[in-house]
């Protein structure tokens, strides 16, 4: 028997449609270097529509690539919507990779026209004539355009040309909407394509009260990048529950962050945990942050230190895992103020059940797939309706090597306990093999981030000649504190196993970064590893 339902794709014309629908008088609001834009979901989604014209006069076939350059401003939102909506797909290019990066991306996405922010038009000039695009279109953000791009076509020009309510070509729920590569910290990064279904399940499960819990109540602020997996797919999840978004283009300092908080009475914000480190510290004092509820944080595993003063202030800590593969939702913590942290359940380990869409198991080192006992450690593998079951065009073997029978090995190793709760171990690469025997670099970063002088630390393997590799840890200080070596080498071996103690631990001023703001642990290899030591 078939159902007597109606027949409604699952696409981004939903989340435009409700834009324009129930949307005109929700604010968005953008800060740029001509100052702060305020304009509505109603006003995004009219442009969004509109980008179907521009789309045509540009010459862009149906299925065609078109990327962006840009900060997270309300014009870079209609582009991800509207360039979907009109059969296309966008391709956000991460504006802190290399020259070569940039080329490469732009290259194998098959890239045509390339949408850029006047003020990023300066670090394209470099290498503009090797860019593998037909067309540059610039974003007039307030900032002066290079010369280089003096006669590039301009998007405000574009758009008032076309007519308002062009017609929006019509996808199909499995067509590409988005590309999006993923940060490439053990060769050249993967692209990731997202289908439209996918993005509207994922949005439609990351309102939900156990994931991110976007509503209309709120006020969000998107300090991830939107070229970083949609801004965690925030920005589709914001406009189809109608809530007012805060984004604050190119300068993400925690004074900046701050300002905005008060300005706009934000209710809760996105970003990594560096981003929360330095939001929440000594530059946030001068302002009012009374309004912030909720903590939205991914991309690395929190520290101790964050996490007391996300409970000082009385905030709820939604702690999430997940990949750029997975959209990148994968489970999901919400932790109240009031949570022990040094109880079973408040395990800085700890990531939360799966988000409603996703499963997941442990795989172990046979293939053989490990129970639930809160005891069997295996590879954390994932499958559901927004994890991808294949790489865009690599070039290596990762397209059979990093899938299972279906599912995606998420290099994550892992232990689920009885009730559904994923406890991460560590990750696979990072793993420190010393003498034939496992040490957890997680583990060992946990536990040094216990003590009251560190603000962050991250622990890699160097090599050793005896022991094939060591763990060697780097800590930042906390502010006003001036760790001493030896006293942290004290600290952990009262909480480590003894063969775990860091054969070095030095203190730094600042960790490396990766693009998207995750400790680059192959640079902090780089720079720990020295004359082996036997």
């Amino acid at each position: 028997m078939k159902s007597l339902m109606q027949d409604v794709p699952l696409t981004l014309d939903v989340v435009l449609r409700r834009c324009l629908e129930t949307g005109k008088n929700v604010e968005v609001v953008a800060v740029t270097p001509a100052g702060v834009i305020r304009t509505t979901w109603g006003g995004i989604g009219r442009r969004a529509t509109a980008l179907a014209g521009v789309l045509d006069v540009l010459g862009v076939a149906p299925g065609g690539r078109v990327a962006t350059f840009a900060w997270n401003t309300h014009r870079h939102v209609e582009l991800f919507l509207g360039v979907p909506c009109a059969g296309r797909v966008v391709h956000g290019v991460n504006v802190r990779l290399t020259e070569e990066e940039i080329l490469y991306q732009l290259r194998n996405a098959g890239d045509e026209v390339l949408f850029v922010d006047a003020s990023l038009t300066g670090r394209l000039a470099e290498f503009a004539e090797q860019l593998p695009v037909r067309e540059v279109v610039v974003l007039d953000d307030g900032a002066p355009v290079h010369e280089m791009f003096a006669e590039a076509r301009r998007y405000e020009d574009l758009l008032a040309a076309v007519p308002d309510e062009p017609p929006v070509r019509r996808a199909l729920p499995d067509d590409a909407a988005w590309i999006c590569y993923t940060s490439g910290t053990t060769g050249l990064p993967k692209g990731v394509v997202s289908s439209h279904l996918a993005c509207v399940l994922h949005s439609m499960s990351s309102m939900t009260v156990d994931s991110h819990a976007v509503s209309r109540e709120d006020t969000l602020l998107t300090v991830t990048p939107l070229f970083h997996v949609n801004a965690w797919g925030l920005a589709y999840t914001a406009a189809l529950a109608n809530t007012k978004l805060v984004l604050p283009g190119r300068d993400a300092s925690g004074g900046a962050l701050a300002a905005l908080i008060e300005a706009e009475r934000v209710t809760v914000g996105a970003a990594v945990p560096t981003v929360w480190v330095d939001l929440l510290g000594p530059a946030s004092t001068p302002y009012d942050m009374t309004s912030l509820r909720r903590v939205l944080c991914g991309g690395a595993p929190a520290t101790r230190s964050l996490l007391d003063e996300v409970a000082r202030r009385g905030l709820v800590f939604h702690k999430g895992w997940g990949m750029t593969e997975m959209l990148p939702s994968g489970t999901m913590q919400v932790q109240p103020p009031d949570l022990d942290l040094d109880s079973p359940a408040g395990a800085l380990t700890r990531v939360g059940k799966p988000s409603a869409g996703v499963r997941v198991r442990l795989v172990g080192p046979d293939g053989e797939v490990l129970l639930w006992d809160g005891q069997s450690s295996g590879e954390l593998e994932a499958s559901g309706p927004w994890v991808i079951r294949a790489y865009l065009d690599p070039d290596d073997d990762s397209n059979d090597s990093r899938f299972h029978d279906g599912w995606l090995r998420t290099g994550d190793l892992a232990v689920i306990h009885p009730d559904g709760v994923v406890e991460i171990v560590d990750r696979v690469k990072d793993v420190i093999k010393s003498g034939g025997e496992w040490i957890s670099s997680l583990a060992l970063e946990q536990a040094l981030a216990a003590h009251p002088e560190v603000a962050q630390c991250a622990v890699v393997a160097v090599p050793h000649d005896k022991w094939g590799e060591r763990p060697a840890a780097a800590v930042v200080a906390a502010d006003g504190s001036a760790p001493c070596v030896e006293a942290l080498a004290a600290f952990l071996a009262g909480r480590v196993p003894k063969w775990w103690l860091p054969e070095l631990i030095v203190v730094v001023d600042e960790l490396p970064l990766t693009t998207v703001g995750k400790y680059d642990k192959k640079a902090l290899r780089a720079r720990l590893s020295s004359p082996s030591r036997s």
